[in-house]
């Protein structure tokens, strides 16, 4: 099974470890990532049923299946090396390594940050801002495509009065 990097916005990188084609070992069998990353583990319709420990308990997928899709986030203050396994496994060498480093804040952007409080009505009115600006867009074009048919649609009822009343008229002239 192929290993995949995701990104999830409101949390960091989502990293998926699987079970490679010999059915004993993790696949990377080691990864890193930072405070605020996920470890996804994920197999389906292996031969053999496996889970991922980690030694000191931090996570446990929990029953061995060969069916399993856990996920942990490593939260700020996690940082460190794990080790994981499979128990059923373990003796065979079905072992792996988290590396989790700490996420580096630049001294820069503390000093710079205001008050927490006027941070969140800033943070508050920017995201309400961008929507209303789409908004205003989206009316707008459709107010536009609204107007666009209202005019076609009478055009032609029009035209058609008119070439109604020509036929009458014809009809008149003729009878």
């Amino acid at each position: 099974m192929a290993t995949e990097n995701l990104t999830n916005q409101n949390q960091g990188e989502v990293v998926i470890v699987s079970v490679d084609s010999t059915n004993l070992r993790f696949s990377p069998e080691t990864i890193t990532l930072q405070e605020g990353d996920t470890v996804r583990f994920f197999w389906s319709g292996e031969l053999l049923a496996h889970n991922a420990v980690e030694r000191n308990g931090l996570f446990d997928s929990g029953e061995t299946s060969r069916n399993v899709d856990y996920s942990y986030t490593f939260k700020i203050g996690e940082n460190g090396t794990y080790e994981y396994v499979c128990e059923p496994h373990e003796e065979l060498g079905m072992i792996g390594t988290i590396i989790v480093q700490p996420i580096l804040v630049d001294e820069q952007d503390l000093e710079e940050k205001p008050d927490e409080d006027d941070g969140e009505l800033q943070e508050q009115s920017g995201e309400i801002g961008v929507p209303h600006v789409e908004l205003v867009v989206v009316t707008g074009i459709l107010i536009l495509i609204y107007q666009v048919v209202r005019i076609r649609s009478f055009g032609g009822i029009k035209l058609q009065k008119e070439s109604n009343s020509e036929e009458e008229m014809d009809a008149e002239i003729l009878g």
